[in-house]
C-alpha cells in the first residue's frame, strides 16, 4: 500500500532540496531556532521533518529522561517539546511550532491549507482512538484506575483496548482506509510536493510499525 511505503520513507529532505528550493522563505532576521524534545521521535518529530524539508537551520536539543523533572518546572506549560526562535518567547505546542514552520519554509501553502488541515485533523483523531491503551500503562489513575494498579491488570486492559483497535471494524483499519483514499495515488498527502500534512502523518506511521506497541503488529500497513 503506498502508506505502508510512505511510512518506510526517512522523509529526511535529502533528497528532497531541489523540490523545496523554489518556495524556501527567507527567515527575515527571526533569530536562531532551538528546538528541545527528548531523544526519541515523539511529538517533536513533525517539527524536526518540518525543519528539514523546509532548508531551515535549527538546533536539535534532546534532552535524557533523567533530566526532565530538573527541566520541568522551567519550561512553558510543564511539558516537551519546546521551541526558541531568538530571543522570543518561547514556543510549547507541537501544533503550533508544525504550522509556524509550514508557513515560513513553504511546506503550508496557502491554496492547500483546507486539504492539509483535514489530514492533520484525520491524524490527531486516530492518535486520540491509541493513547486510551498507552496511559493505562503509565497513569492508571486517570481513567479511574489505582496508581498503584498491578501491572498485568494494566497490561491486560491495554491488550484488550489494542484488539479493539486493530479489529476488522476497529478504528485504525478505518482511519488508514481514510487515509489511503485521501491519498490515491499521489506520493504526498496534499499536492506534488511534500507539505506539513506528510510530516504529520509520517511519524505516527513509523510509530505503528516499529514493534514498540505490543499488540499492534508491524504489518499493520
Amino acid at each position: 500500500a503506498i502508506l505502508a511505503q510512505a511510512s518506510s520513507s526517512h522523509l529526511d529532505g535529502s533528497d528532497r532540496a531541489p523540490v523545496l528550493n523554489s518556495f524556501v522563505v527567507p527567515m527575515a532576521a527571526a533569530g536562531p531556532i532551538k528546538l528541545t524534545y527528548f531523544g526519541i521521535e515523539g511529538a517533536a518529530e513533525k517539527v524536526r521533518l518540518a525543519l528539514v524539508l523546509s532548508g531551515m537551520e535549527f538546533e536539535d536539543e534532546r534532552i535524557a529522561f533523567d533530566q526532565w523533572q530538573d527541566m520541568k518546572p522551567t519550561t512553558k506549560y510543564g511539558q516537551l517539546p519546546m521551541m526558541k526562535i531568538g530571543d522570543a518567547e518561547p514556543i510549547a505546542q507541537s501544533g503550533a511550532m508544525l504550522r509556524w514552520v509550514g508557513q515560513t519554509g513553504g511546506l503550508n501553502p496557502p491554496e492547500l491549507v483546507l486539504k492539509i488541515e483535514e489530514v492533520i485533523g484525520l491524524c490527531e483523531d486516530m492518535q486520540r482512538e491509541l493513547m486510551p491503551s498507552m496511559y493505562i500503562g503509565m497513569r492508571p489513575h486517570i481513567y479511574g484506575y489505582p496508581e498503584d494498579m498491578p501491572d498485568e491488570e494494566k497490561k491486560a486492559i491495554q491488550m484488550k483496548l489494542r484488539e479493539k483497535l486493530i479489529a476488522p471494524d476497529g478504528a485504525f483499519p478505518r482511519f488508514l482506509g481514510y487515509l489511503q483514499n485521501f491519498l490515491g495515488d499521489s506520493q504526498f498527502m496534499c499536492g506534488d510536493k511534500p507539505t506539513i500534512a506528510d510530516c504529520q502523518l509520517i511519524p505516527q506511521l513509523r510509530h505503528l510499525t516499529k514493534g514498540v506497541l505490543d499488540g499492534i503488529p508491524t504489518t499493520i500497513l
